[in-house]
């Protein structure tokens, strides 16, 4: 017997009642990034401060939970939360134009109630290396700071986003800059210019990393009243490295701005003026293409050759 594609057998739902419309001028959809620089730093945090952050939004339920991870802390285990600044760099080709952004993140990882039980407890180190292969811990997006208009107005739009326009000062390490650059990355406070939200300085170079495959990575974000769930799936390796040393978690220090801004006001709450980072991940995207500098082949024996 025919029927309607809007009479969905039981236990199933139209697939267009299980995503947000886009807008009309957003409709191209996956998104594809032409390049993508990563710089990502992890922290402990208390899951009890964690908790009111991912289970409400707007005072109301996000289904979603706080992810816990054990950690050994004088010769006993306890239970942490993790959340991370995971600052990025990307373009974008479009059939008229090259879009350029640096974004940041400040994300919690969270998963959704409804798949548990099944979802992994793992120390963070194994969630790191991509070992949860359910795929239902995620960052949730708490915050989000984007430099580049459209993609801000995408992010809300889309995937409900906490997203607002931000201004970044930076430096990073790059194939075509200095080797062995420090990560620095200062977030301009947009409600007062001469005022910072965050500024991060590290210094890992020396520092052990190793590849890993942590994509496709869930997203969540709860901007549009209900939970929206993204998978962000990264063409190629991670580098990972842990802070498991006292010396190590001194390579990092993050400066939290003393301001009313809201996101300020989060990162003091949840991460503190003296948390240590504990981890470290970095993804660099294949170049395109490969130029190197030119020689001469014009008469090396003139006289004149090297005057």
């Amino acid at each position: 017997m025919a029927r309607s594609l809007q009479d969905a057998p039981h236990g199933q739902t139209p697939w267009q009642g299980l995503k947000p419309k886009p807008p009309a001028q957003f409709s191209q959809w996956p998104f594809y990034y032409a390049s993508l620089q990563c710089n990502w730093v992890y922290w402990y945090v208390d899951p009890e401060t964690a908790r009111p952050y991912v289970e409400q939004a707007n005072g109301n339920p996000t289904g979603l939970r706080v992810a816990l991870f054990p950690v050994e802390e004088h010769g006993i285990t306890v239970d942490k939360a993790v959340v991370l600044l995971n600052f990025q760099r990307y373009t974008a080709h479009y059939t008229n134009a090259l879009g350029t952004t640096n974004e940041v993140e400040f994300n919690v990882i969270a998963y959704p109630a409804n798949r548990s039980p099944g979802v992994p407890y793992m120390p963070l180190k194994d969630f790191l290396d991509g070992k949860d292969q359910t795929k239902t811990l995620g960052h949730l997006r708490l915050h989000v700071a984007a430099d580049n208009e459209v993609a801000v107005e995408a992010g809300r739009a889309v995937f409900g986003e906490p997203k607002f326009f931000g201004q970044f000062v930076y430096d990073v390490p790059t194939l075509n800059g200095p080797p062995n650059c420090d990560w620095k990355v200062r977030l301009v406070n947009p409600e007062n210019g001469n005022e910072f939200v965050y500024d991060m300085h590290a210094a890992l170079a020396g520092l052990e990393f190793w590849p890993t495959n942590c994509t496709p990575i869930p997203e969540f974000a709860t901007g549009l009243g209900r939970t929206v769930w993204t998978r962000w799936t990264i063409a190629g390796q991670f580098q990972t490295a842990m802070l498991d040393r006292d010396q190590d978690r001194q390579r990092v220090s993050l400066r939290i701005g003393d301001n009313d801004f809201v996101m300020s006001r989060d990162l003091r709450a949840l991460i503190g003026d003296h948390n240590p980072a504990v981890a470290a991940q970095t993804f660099v995207s294949l170049p395109a293409c490969i130029e190197p500098e030119g020689f001469y082949v014009d008469g090396i024996d003139r006289e004149d050759a090297y005057g």
